[in-house]
């Protein structure tokens, strides 16, 4: 039998749900009174814990989410400013308009016009042997439930370092043989470093049910870009940038507004401090405003 949560626990693992929630549902009312009814606290209580989690009030923290949402479907999509603004909860397309130029200095149109700066050809693959660039599939991933624990601050090292308690549990589990998962919620380009999130992700047999202390979500199954990548971690962020641009480029998908993620399959080891070997999967929907 698994010991109660701790009050320090209970309030993290409710909070990780409700932040969760937000960002599956950026279209949707976000009130200081729904997210606190959410968490199952009281509206006062909610208001200090999300501002002592995270640093933000839960208002500023929503309205950040939105503009980061819709600066990525800007790069990443040809969606109109006005479907754009509404998929990230604004009414209007003028207001969603000021709130971006006041949040990032740009307008949507300016900010737009950052996609096609750079094509994929000109994002040259940081490998040792001279070939072509990195191959790109578009497959189906069936959906996946996962167990996962959260690193919140910057990408790199600290990060990486969950993947050792990961292993650590899944032993104690029992859990061999399954594929894992890395996935950052945050563009690092746009989002402060020190909000940026990163989830390790086991994937669950059917028959596991986890412990009451462990937060589990289903990663959305669908069409994704797949780019395998073997070779420094550090230049994993150009696989990544060569990946989005060769997307922007097909006309028929556009990046969904879902996480992608890293997929380690059984026989791909966990990454370590200067190496990675894993997919890199980019959710995809088909494109509908051109």
């Amino acid at each position: 039998m698994s010991r109660p949560l701790s009050p320090y626990a209970q309030v993290e693992f409710r909070l990780n749900k409700v932040f969760d929630f937000i960002e599956a549902n950026l279209s949707d009312d976000l009130s200081l009174e729904a997210l606190a009814e959410r968490a199952h606290f009281s509206r006062y209580h909610f208001l200090r814990l999300f501002h002592t989690w995270s640093g933000e009030a839960p208002h500023a923290y929503v309205r950040r989410r939105r503009l980061e949402a819709g600066a990525s479907q800007l790069l990443y999509s040809s969606d109109t400013i006005t479907t754009i603004a509404s998929e990230c909860g604004f009414d209007t397309a003028d207001g969603f308009s000021r709130a971006f130029r006041q949040y990032f200095g740009a307008t949507p149109l300016t900010w737009r016009r950052r996609r096609l700066s750079v094509a994929p050809s000109e994002v040259v693959p940081a490998n040792d042997d001279a070939g072509p660039a990195w191959p790109v599939r578009i497959v189906q991933l069936p959906p996946t439930r996962v167990a996962y624990t959260r690193h919140v601050g910057p990408y790199g090292k600290t990060a990486i370092a969950h993947w050792g308690r990961t292993a650590a549990w899944m032993e104690k589990s029992g859990l061999k043989n399954v594929v894992r998962f890395g996935m950052g919620l945050d563009d690092p380009t746009f989002t402060p470093p020190e909000k940026c999130r990163y989830d390790v992700c086991v994937a669950l047999p059917a028959s596991f049910m986890p412990p009451q202390r462990i937060l589990t979500k289903t990663i959305a199954g669908g069409a994704h870009a797949v780019l395998r990548f073997d070779g420094h971690a550090q230049q994993s962020n150009e696989a990544w940038h060569y990946l989005l641009k060769y997307v922007a480029t097909l006309g028929r998908y556009k990046v969904a507004a879902l996480p992608a993620f890293e997929r380690y399959d059984v026989d791909m080891p966990t990454p370590v401090d200067s190496r990675q070997n894993c997919e890199l999967c980019l959710p995809l929907e088909l494109q509908t405003d051109l």
